[in-house]
This record gives C-alpha cells, structure tokens and sequence, in this order.
C-alpha cells in the first residue's frame, strides 16, 4: 500500500529528516512557511540551506531535505509543496493543509496517509493535527531522547505515533454526538460511535461508554422507525438509568397499544396505559421530522395518527375493526344501513376508511371522540386538503412549513384532544419527545 506523509517544516531539518527515515514513505508533501526567511527553504533552497547548530554555533551546512534523503521521485515541489503566506494564521494553515489532504485523498483513495506536526510555528502544528483528526489520520510526532549530544543521529530524534484516542473520543462524544442528537440524527450518530470501535483503541472505560451510547441511539433510531421491539431490546439493559427509565416505560406502553391492533407483534413485555400511546408516539415522531424541515413526512405521520386513534377507539370500546366491521357489535338501529353497505362490497366484508370510521363513532351518541369530531368535522375536511394534495398522496405540491403548521394546529390539536377525552384521569400520559442528550 503507497504510504503519504504530510510533514509541517520549521527552523530545523533534522526531526523531519528523522521522521521520513522512520516511516519510509513513498511520498513526502512538506507544508512551509513561504517568503525569504520562510522554511521552504529548507526543502527547494539551493546550495547547503540546511544548518546543524550547536547553540548559535553553526556546525556544518547540508543540502535541502529532499536531497539529502535522496527522495527523488517521492518529491515533486510542483506538487507536493504546500506554502503557508502568514504561517500564524490558523485560519489560513488549516485551510491550505485540509484541501491538500482532500486532493490526496482524491488523487490515492486507497493510500495510507500519515502526518508528524513536529516542525513548523506551532499554529502550522495545530493546523496540521487538526486536519489530520478531522480526516482521520494517523499522527506522529518527533521527539528527542534523553541524550545530550544535538549534533546528526546523535542528537536521539525518535518518531512515534501520537496518542490522540482522547482527543478522538472526546470530539465526537462532547462535540459531534450533541449536534446529532439536537437533531434527531440517530445516522450519523450511530455511524461516528462505531467508527470509534472500529478504528480506534480505546481503554475498556472508553469501550464501555461508546457501547452504552451506541445501544442507546440504535435503540431510539429503531424506535424513530416505528421497530419498536428492537428499539427495547437495546434501551431494555438501561432501564436503571434515570435518563432512560422513562422511555422506557412509555415505550413499553406504546408496545402494548400498538398490540390492540397489531396481533402479530410481541406484547409479552408491553404495559398497559390509556392505550393511545402508539397515536402519542406518531405526533412525537412527527413533531421530530418537522424539526428535520421533513415536513411532508410529518403530515404523513399525522395522517396516519388520525386514522389509528379512530381505529383504536373502535376497537377498544367496541370490539370494531374498521377492516372488517363485525356488523352485529353495532347498535341494533345501524345494523340495517350497514348491512346493506356490506353487501355491496364486492369483497363481501365491511371496510370503513377515516371520515366512515369517525362518522360511525359520531353515530354512538355518548362516545366522547364522535362527539368531539363533530366539532371538528369541518376543519379536518379542509385541512386534509394539504395532506391530499401533497406527493404523498394523490397530488404534486411540496408542503411548506407555514402549511405543516396550519395542518398541525387543526389535525394534531383534534388528536390531542381527542386522547384527552378518552383517556382515564387515572392513566395519566407518560409520552416525552426523544432525548437531545445522553
């Protein structure tokens, strides 16, 4: 595999002669610091630019680095120069240093690169170990050893990897982890904490703790995709911790109102709550994509919450399912009017889609959310309208943020209530939006 090193220069040659000995690279880009006294002298100045010194006594004159090395084709100033104008100018030495490495990275994809930040003014060092962390390369730094004598090989340069695991582990999990989180971005989130256990050696302390925070993102990541068994599975082992704890119940509650319904999932460990918990989990999820400007997808989710609190009512109050209604759990004075529409289904069973199913309920005249829809009707016919017309359904138009917010008033404010008025004073509701720190 072609190796690449990036070396910053400064005053003295040796430590950087001493790091491409020590790594043989097969390719050297030296960063410098340009103008008359500038260190790209000592990598293209011609004659002897290169001075051993001991103290201020000059002890012998050497030719440019690559010369003495005998780089050859290793080296090509055309291209492996990168010349720093204010070379105290982070901004500057990290931004020439990073579009290099990018160029690099472009050029050889496969290659290993590697970068010493021993030489150079100590801003070109930060730049370069810096744009080196940010791109995931191997540092190395040239030290000198315990002899005294300062004069050639003697002097006791050593090259080494430097320790940057804090540094790495610090960066994501303080610096990266809490902007993923803000934004419900359980992706990239989940890809940084792996790469940290893949690539990185960490201490078991370290392991530890990117594990936990790697279950606990894949946890809610599975539950922002409605896996709501998967989603336990990981956040299950954390149950003791107080920021978990109540996730986990309520997650728990979602699993067994999602189970009124959905007979094929397992309710084994669900518990029992108001049953409109899987409704309260879809304004959640869609209160998250619209943080995620995904507003298109928040009124899908929506949609789907309106429809599933009228299916959950029906069912759970009176044994109805609006995919095949049962025609003899209907009042005896609507068992008629039904009857006939069922007959002429050509399926031969009885399917009531959102206004039906919500017209059905109005129809039992003590049922709360029949009643409260009749409030409401109106508004939903009109707000549905946004829904309707959107790509997601049976139209083309992109849904604005002002037009998700209008929808949510009227849409999300009726569910709202809605649970509210069918709900038990006594089973109090347990949903909380995800956590934006862990």
């Amino acid at each position: 595999m072609t190796k690449i090193l990036f070396i910053t220069v400064g005053g003295s040659h040796q430590p950087i002669a001493t790091s491409i000995k020590s790594q043989n690279p097969d390719r050297v880009v030296f960063i410098c610091s340009d103008g008359a006294k500038g260190s790209k002298s000592q990598v293209i100045g011609e004659g002897k630019p290169c001075e051993v010194r001991k103290g201020t006594e000059v002890i012998e004159s050497l030719p440019n680095i690559p010369t003495q090395l005998g780089l050859g084709d290793r080296f090509d100033a055309e291209r492996d120069l990168v010349l720093i104008q204010e070379p105290d100018n982070l901004t500057e030495c990290y931004s020439k240093i990073n579009q290099k490495i990018r160029e690099v990275k472009q050029e050889s994809p496969r290659a290993e690169i590697a970068a010493d930040y021993t030489g150079g003014t100590k801003t070109m060092s930060v730049a370069l170990a810096t744009a080196a962390l940010d791109s995931e390369i191997n540092l190395f730094i040239t030290t000198s050893t315990t002899r005294q004598n300062l004069i050639k090989v003697e002097s006791g340069e050593r090259t080494r990897k430097a320790t940057t695991t804090g540094v790495v582990v610090t960066k994501t999990v303080d610096k990266a982890l809490p902007v993923y989180l803000q934004n419900y971005n359980y992706t990239a989130a989940i890809a940084d904490l792996q790469n940290l256990l893949q690539s990185t050696e960490l201490s078991s302390d370290q392991t530890r703790q990117i594990d936990e925070l790697l279950d606990q993102c894949e946890g809610f990541d599975a539950w922002d995709r409605f896996d709501h068994r998967v989603a336990l599975s990981r956040l299950q082992p954390y149950m003791r911790q107080t920021n978990i704890q109540p996730y986990g119940l309520f997650l728990k509650k979602v699993i067994a109102s999602r189970g009124l319904l959905d007979k094929e999932l397992d309710t084994s460990d669900g518990m029992t709550g108001h049953g409109y918990e899987v409704v309260e989990d879809l304004l959640l999820n869609a209160d998250r994509r619209a943080s995620q400007k995904r507003y298109d997808d928040a009124v899908g989710r929506l949609y789907r919450a309106i429809e599933l609190l009228e299916q959950i009512r029906l069912f759970k109050q009176y044994g109805i399912l609006t995919g095949d209604v049962d025609i003899s759990k209907l009042p005896a004075q609507l068992q008629t009017e039904y009857e006939a529409r069922k007959a002429s289904n050509t399926k031969k069973k009885l399917q009531l889609a959102l206004f039906q199913s919500y017209d059905l309920l109005s129809k039992f005249t003590d049922d709360p959310l029949g009643q409260l829809f009749l409030v409401y009707k109106d508004r939903i016919l009109n707000s549905l309208e946004t829904r309707n017309n959107s790509l997601f359904a049976h139209g083309f138009q992109p849904i604005s943020e002002n037009s998700y917010r209008a929808f949510n008033q009227v849409i999300g404010g009726f569910i709202r209530e809605g649970i509210a008025v069918v709900s038990s004073a006594k089973t109090k509701s347990s949903s909380r939006q995800f956590p934006q720190t862990l």
